[in-house]
């Protein structure tokens, strides 16, 4: 491969949003590791941005501010420049000293990215300076998909972000059992929900009953035609697996969609209060009809008397609209109460738990693997 098609290779990886830092590594930071290797630059810097976003600076090799941004306004597109032809105040007495290449694109939807090459000592070769005007046609196409990836990046975060507050997430397994691939965060939150687990060569942790009861939906699904099978992985709190076999590349997978209960009392009191109109009294005690307990339970566990727990919840019937408990409770489970602000997300989608080793899958009370 010539070190025109390593750039342009690099380039593309880059864009495709990988991960590392090494030269040609498949991020910017590798892709420019990579320019300056192979240009001798002691830095290499590249600043994106589209009209009303904010700018992308990535670099590698000794710090570097850049250039000027009246220096690159004054830039046309296409050209690469040394130190010596560079508009503004970067041409000036002394420039010489610091040799330079620089090319501006401006790009498809008011984007604009500058490539900046440093070096001190000698000049840049010719060739240097044909390695960046040989990049011209690719970066268009590799920015504008790279900008659209992390757009579908954070949309797909955001679905991950709302399926979990949901209690909702997936898991492929293969025709033994073993977990193969799982939706991002879903084994921490069964761990911390009902204390399922995942072994490092990807096998549920599950109770004896869970476990027998996805063994004998494994072997239904064996067998031709076989319909979904429904499987309670756990009782209490509900955690509830639909296992039916797809084929999205070939290969014979399982796909299991999974839903765990919500617990409402999870939820601050603060929370419910703003999100339906009601005192903080009456959040705890709506949260506690929600989780399925009587009147006189949730008195109970509020340390109130019966009487004082109905007439909060005649206040709380009246502030909510509603007729009685099952009001409250169908009002609170299909609100928007659950749903948290989406926290920031690598974009990957899909997270390798488990490997793909020899297992089967464990009984959580005794060790033994119960397939």
């Amino acid at each position: 491969m010539s070190q025109e098609e390593e750039i342009v290779a690099a380039l593309f990886a880059a864009a495709m949003g990988g991960a590392g830092s090494g030269p040609g590594s498949g991020s910017w930071d590798g892709f420019l590791a990579l320019l300056a290797q192979i240009t001798r630059a002691e830095t290499a810097l590249m600043q994106l941005s589209w009209s009303g976003s904010r700018r992308h600076v990535w670099q590698s090799g000794v710090p570097w501010g850049g250039l000027g941004e009246d220096v690159v306004e004054r830039m046309r597109s296409g050209r690469v420049y040394s130190q010596i032809d560079l508009p503004g105040a970067d041409a000036g007495a002394g420039s010489a000293a610091q040799p330079r290449r620089a090319l501006l694109l401006r790009i498809e939807g008011a984007g604009r990215v500058l490539i900046a090459l440093r070096r001190s000592g000698s000049d840049f070769h010719a060739i240097d300076g044909r390695q960046l005007s040989n990049l011209t046609p690719y970066f268009g196409p590799a920015l504008n998909g790279w900008r659209q990836l992390c757009r579908d990046r954070a949309q797909a975060a955001l679905d991950r972000q709302i399926c979990g507050d949901l209690g909702a997430g997936w898991i492929l397994f293969s025709a033994s059992g073993q977990v193969l691939e799982v939706a991002d965060g879903l084994v921490a939150r069964l761990q911390t929900v009902a204390g399922i687990g995942l072994s490092a060569d990807g096998w549920l942790s599950l109770p004896a009953p869970a476990a027998q009861a996805l063994r004998r939906a494994l072997v239904a699904l064996a067998r031709p035609g076989a319909a979904a099978q429904w499987i309670v992985l756990s009782p209490d709190p509900l955690v509830q697996l639909l296992l039916e076999p797809r084929h999205p590349t070939g290969d014979p997978l399982l796909v299991g969609r999974l839903r765990h209960g919500l617990s409402a009392r999870a939820q601050a009191p603060e929370r419910l209060s703003a999100a339906f109109g009601i005192s903080r009294s009456e959040a705890r005690l709506a949260a506690r009809l929600c989780d399925g307990l009587s009147l006189s339970e949730a008195a109970a566990e509020l340390g109130w008397t019966v009487e004082t727990a109905r007439s909060a919840s005649k206040q709380l019937f009246a502030r909510m609209g509603v007729r009685g408990q099952t009001g409250v409770v169908r009002q609170v489970l299909a609100s928007a109460v659950w749903l948290e602000g989406c926290a920031a997300d690598d974009g990957r989608g899909l997270h390798r738990d488990a490997g793909r080793g020899t297992g089967r899958i464990r009984n959580a009370a005794t060790g033994d693997r119960n397939c």
